[in-house]
């Protein structure tokens, strides 16, 4: 009765603990609405620095694999989360202060201290989340997973959308000035502040607090090689990405600089791809349930590519369209998402599941760090040699979707095996893809937790 009771103030905790940090996981994440604002219409950094800061959370997933192992040797799982977690925050105390009396009309000095400051900020959040996973998956009892997170994600999903509207508000009211961004900076940092307190108070069975798994890797990734399902899929998901993050970065820069969209409307599109996304959540679970995983995944992104043609006619005339494309593309970026998820369900092997989600995520990551610093670095050449910057960033859109659209060609005719019902997660494997699909619209995703529920019939 006593593991009971603890079991169900661990899972109020956690509850808790997701809703009060929603603002500070939307702040750590560049292509997020409030930081692409305040990096590109604030500051203004640029296409190269925006492109570096936009990478830095990819980048950090792609490292921390290498590093994770130092760590677990002389720290518990518990003690990392709650450590990095600290650290964390006080690196976002640092930055407020520096935010707060930051030149406005040096971007190259404001472009060096965002790459550093998300740099450590990225770092600190990918250890901690790695870290996060193990942890939570021993004080949530396997057989509620399904039934508890998807309880937790309605909730989280409503303190990312009240953090919405209130950012939408405040930033029209007081003109998306420095003033605006630094409270709700102050109210991300102080949401964040409440939820690691929560994170003292729960109890974990586990002394430990769960554990990373230490097994052989030369084995593991040896064994990886005779899953061709899963190198082609990891294969499709990187240069899917490589793509998406690069389509990320020119989407909220065209925004900013040149079709003269206010932090304030940007924001109300992000508003409307996340409400348009959680609406269709049943409606893609139906259809992936009936016609399959990889059917859904070719038709979701080929419809969520098309429609971001709308980039390559839209003006400062007719911005207001863009809501359409928005809608359209949250919902067709949720479709991907959870045909995505339920996919690598089924493709990664049980006797080399770490390896299988580590490669992923290291591959995935690598992709998505690689196509903002590209980008960037290519507009920013461009606009140097003095040509139209409209035209510029319609070309690098098109290519992006081209790009994204021939993608699907990986998984043509691909065989999607069974699921096996012993498997219900793959801790951290989707990370890479949720952080990515934030600067598409979709904030809800950002903290979500993926886990397919059991069929208890």
């Amino acid at each position: 009765m006593k593991l009971v009771g603890q079991t169900r103030k661990n899972l109020k905790y956690c509850t808790i603990d997701g809703v009060c940090a929603m603002p500070w996981v939307l702040l750590s994440l560049p292509g997020s609405f409030i930081a692409a604002g305040l990096l590109n219409a604030l500051f203004q950094i640029g296409p190269f620095w925006f492109g570096l800061v936009a990478a830095m959370p990819a980048i950090a997933n792609a490292f921390h694999i290498l590093i994770v192992p130092f760590f677990i040797r002389f720290m518990k799982v518990r003690d990392m989360v709650i450590s990095f977690s600290w650290l964390n925050l006080g690196a976002w105390i640092s930055g407020l202060v520096g935010i707060a009396f930051l030149p406005l009309n040096e971007p190259e000095k404001a472009g060096l201290f965002f790459a550093i400051l998300y740099g450590l900020i990225s770092l600190s959040s990918s250890l901690m989340a790695i870290a996060w996973t193990a942890w939570v998956s021993d004080f949530v009892p396997s057989r509620l997973r399904g039934r508890y997170f998807a309880k937790r994600n309605r909730y989280t999903n409503l303190g990312t959308i009240g953090f919405m509207l209130l950012s939408m508000l405040t930033l029209h009211l007081f003109d998306a000035s420095r003033g605006a961004y630094l409270g709700l900076l102050s109210v991300a940092i102080v949401g964040r502040m409440i939820s690691i307190m929560i994170l003292h108070l729960i109890v974990s069975p586990d002394p430990t607090g769960g554990s990373i798994s230490q097994a052989n890797w030369t084995k593991e990734i040896t064994d990886l090689r005779k899953q061709r399902a899963l190198l082609r899929f990891i294969a499709f998901g990187s240069v899917a990405g490589f793509w998406l993050a690069s389509a990320g970065a020119v989407a909220a820069l065209y925004s900013f600089s040149d079709l003269m969209v206010t932090p304030a409307q940007f924001t109300s599109f992000s508003l409307a791809a996340t409400l348009s996304g959680a609406i269709c959540v049943p409606l893609w679970g139906k259809l992936i349930d009936r016609h399959g995983a990889i059917p859904t995944i070719m038709i979701t992104f080929f419809a969520w590519r098309i429609g971001d043609i709308g980039w390559l006619v839209i003006s400062p005339e007719t911005i207001n369209w863009m809501y359409l494309m928005w809608l359209w593309g949250g919902a067709m970026a949720t479709g991907y998402i959870l045909a995505t998820f339920t996919l690598l369900l089924k493709l990664i092997p049980k006797n080399s599941r770490s390896a299988g989600i580590s490669l992923n995520l290291t591959a995935t990551s690598v992709a998505g760090a690689v196509g903002p610093l590209l980008i960037g670095g290519v507009i920013s050449k461009i606009t140097e040699a003095s040509l139209p910057t409209t035209l510029t960033y319609q070309i690098c859109m098109g290519i992006c979707i081209l790009g994204g659209i021939l993608s699907i060609l990986i998984l043509f005719r691909m065989p999607e095996p069974e699921t096996d019902p012993t498997r219900n997660t793959i801790p951290g494997a989707m990370r890479t893809l949720r952080n990515l699909t934030v600067s598409q619209g979709v904030s809800f995703f950002s903290n979500t937790v993926l886990v397919r529920r059991r069929n208890t019939s």
